[in-house]
């Protein structure tokens, strides 16, 4: 494949304990994940280009696909994987084959299908720190020698681990889900399977806590003086949660997918993908962290909903052929609702008063596409790619505030009741990507590409939003990525070692962002970033250099920047120059700064991942084995602004596995050690009126347990 992807085996993810699409980036480098406060604003970066967007109307860089089919917000992605065949992470504009757009990279997994002829199962259970139990399992029941059922359930969660005002522990984990598949040959040449999914989650979540105290603000001075006087120490470590409104996240993810493959004859295959999927995704948070009688939310709820229709037809030729293709036609229907309810009260501020207002943003998209993608043998060691792919996005949004009970007092100008609806926006695009590939040795291919990828517009409709910030009809521009790749897979000594390494180029015009106008209370909106640049290599090394000894190392090196973006929100206390000035990085001129030059926000110009297991006979019945995995991303700011006091600085945890397992590989027992040294760090730092937040992390912390897995 003459791309740039990381495949990540159902058995790696075992032994490194990654059991959610949000623990990826332990075993991807190059991949970030950025949680939120609200599970809808969780993101992806790959390359360090991802989408941090406070809306329902923009689509994510980072694109999302199981079992073939594009997931249509990242709410509905972070989810656990179970059962997997295998997961995939491709780098760079995947517009051509998988469905739908993704400008920066795609997470694509693949679950298990039903297998015909065979019956059977499997299970995992493992418990350890902090009452982290996770329970997994798996049947697969022959119906006969031309159907199968396979059935998958689990239950993940551990208890929380920062202590909140009412005696709870937040922060804590509970998911669950099952999943059924029927796999059926109703011809000797055609495969039908269906898919139907149900899962979910219902946990005391989004806790933040105090980090730093720095404000002159009267909003930062409440909130500094109220956590001192309940004992709260604010520091990189603190894990006491102050907050009056709980906060929490839930989620409920249904879905049904068709998958018909037919045999036409000839090494010819016609593929069909259909699928619906409805998601709802609430959660509670309280941005203020505080319980201060004087500056708090009594409620700020969000929930937000969307349903997805996709079909796919897909023909694709013999592979072995002087000239083969893949074509196919892409159907994709979306609508989403977000609704948020907001409550203030007691803001000590002049002009600011109580206020309860319901913000509701719809959107809803239609996308018809064309894609083809031809590979032509020049001679048997050369060939030419080139594919095209036509698209049209067809999309609307709306916006609507409303007043809930009665105002006191002074309204704020950004929170007055408004309706909005855009205009219909149709837009038409092409991406495209070509390259050449060349085995220089049967087991050396030399490759390089060039590709165009496209993300769809949007809508400038934020839940802060107010009529002076809505112009040019709401609209948000595509975002249009080009990118350059050249590399080298490799494999030697009896493929005992693989070598791969890739350099590329890429150019992001339109970048769609959010933006933080100089309002207060702030005002968020959506605007175009200008442009933005990432450049870098990227390294995969796996070896087995003895028997039962293997050995892996994925790195990469990543220089991310903005190009053009002058119009980025100020940090708190950042220098300023008079109005009028010049802009320069690191000073603020009337209220705004620009960015050119700087690396982007969550984009860590090193990391790397490295993996050892040993494993070896102790009788004829038993093996012992040992594994460990290492995971180093180096320094990183966490928002756009480039606060310094937001910066997490590099750091590395190590993950070990000690056990034993049956010659049959039936059963396995083994001891684990997540974060073997207690590496401390967090997953997000923020500020608001003066006063920094964190967001501690769970993998921040060592963890020990016992896991038990068999096969029957």
């Amino acid at each position: 494949m003459p791309i740039s992807v990381i495949a990540v085996s159902p058995v790696a993810l075992d032994q490194a304990g990654i059991a959610s699409t949000s623990e990826l980036p332990q075993l991807v480098p190059g991949l970030t994940f950025n949680p939120a406060g609200e599970a809808k604003l969780n993101s992806f970066n790959v390359r360090g280009v991802g989408t941090y967007a406070l809306t329902a109307t923009l689509e994510s860089s980072v694109g999302v696909a199981v079992d073939g089919v594009p997931l249509a917000r990242v709410g509905g992605s972070i989810t656990d994987m179970v059962d997997v065949e295998r997961v995939e992470v491709l780098k760079g504009p995947q517009g051509m084959l998988f469905g739908k757009n993704a400008t920066a990279g795609l997470i694509s997994i693949v679950n298990r299908k039903p297998e015909i002829g065979t019956t059977g199962g499997a299970f995992n259970v493992e418990y350890g720190s902090h009452n982290e139990l996770n329970i997994d399992g798996v049947a697969n029941v022959a119906l006969g020698d031309k159907a199968a059922l396979r059935v998958t359930a689990w239950k993940y969660g551990h208890d929380g681990f920062i202590e909140g005002p009412d005696g709870q522990d937040y922060n804590q984990k509970n998911s669950y889900g099952i999943r059924a598949g029927l796999t059926i040959e109703p011809a000797p040449d055609v495969t039908v399977t269906i898919i139907g999914q149900y899962d979910g989650r219902d946990e005391r979540a989004n806790a933040n806590t105090h980090r730093l105290f720095t404000a002159t603000t009267p909003f930062g001075i409440i909130v500094e003086n109220w956590a001192r006087s309940r004992g709260i120490t604010p520091g990189p470590r603190n894990e006491q949660g102050e907050f009056f409104a709980s906060p929490y996240a839930k989620g409920n993810n249904y879905y049904l997918t068709g998958l018909v493959d037919a045999d036409l004859g000839g090494g010819y295959t016609l593929s069909s993908v259909s699928s619906y999927r409805s998601v709802s995704v609430e959660g509670h948070m309280d941005p203020f962290v505080t319980s201060s009688p004087l500056l708090h939310l009594t409620r700020l709820e969000d929930r937000e909903d969307y349903d997805q229709f996709t079909q796919e037809l897909r023909i694709a030729s013999p592979s072995e052929k002087p000239l083969s293709f893949v074509a196919g036609l892409f159907y994709y229907q979306f609508k989403v609702k977000d609704v948020q309810d907001q409550n203030f009260f007691g803001l000590v501020q002049p002009g600011i008063s109580n206020f309860y207002r319901v913000n509701t943003v719809t959107d809803k998209l239609r996308n018809v596409a064309a894609f083809g993608e031809l590979t032509y043998r020049v001679t048997p060691g050369l060939r030419l790619i080139g594919g095209i792919r036509i698209s049209n996005d067809r999309t609307s949004a709306t916006f609507d505030r409303a007043r809930v009970g009665t105002d006191t007092g002074i309204i704020p100008g950004n929170v007055p009741v408004f309706s909005y609806a855009t205009k219909r926006v149709s837009y038409d695009a092409v991406s495209y990507r070509f390259g050449a590939q060349f085995d220089v040795a049967p087991d050396v291919m030399l490759y390089a590409t060039a590709s165009r990828g496209y993300k769809g517009p949007g809508f400038n409709l934020t839940q802060t939003s107010t009529p002076a910030s809505i112009i040019d009809d709401a609209r948000v521009a595509p975002e249009i990525a080009k990118s350059y790749e050249i590399g080298i897979k490799s494999q030697f000594f009896d493929r005992r070692l693989t070598f791969n390494l890739t350099a590329f180029d890429s150019t992001f015009d339109n970048f769609q962002t959010t933006v933080g106008l100089p309002t207060n209370p702030p005002t968020f909106v959506i605007q175009n970033a200008g442009q933005l640049k990432s450049t870098g290599v990227e390294l995969e090394i796996n070896a087995r250099p003895a028997q039962g000894l293997s050995l892996g190392l994925n790195g990469a090196y990543i220089d991310a920047r903005y190009t053009d973006f002058d119009n980025a929100a100020c940090y708190y206390n950042e220098p300023t120059l008079p109005a009028g000035s010049p802009l320069a990085p690191g000073v603020c001129v009337g209220g705004v700064q620009t960015l050119d030059g700087w690396s982007l926000a969550v984009s860590p110009k090193w990391s790397f991942n490295a993996s050892a297991r040993y494993e070896a006979p102790i009788s004829p019945d038993f093996s012992a084995f040992v594994n460990a995995t290492y995971s180093w991303r180096s320094s990183v700011v966490y928002e756009a602004r480039r606060d310094p006091l937001e910066v997490q600085n590099g750091y590395g945890f190590a993950n070990l596995n000690i056990g034993f397992k049956t010659a049959d590989d039936n059963i396995s027992v083994a001891l684990y050690v997540r974060n073997l040294f207690d590496e401390h760090f967090v997953s997000r730092v923020r500020q608001e009126f003066g006063v920094y937040y964190q967001a501690p992390a769970y993998e921040a912390r060592r963890r020990i347990g016992i896991q038990l897995s068999g096969k029957f």
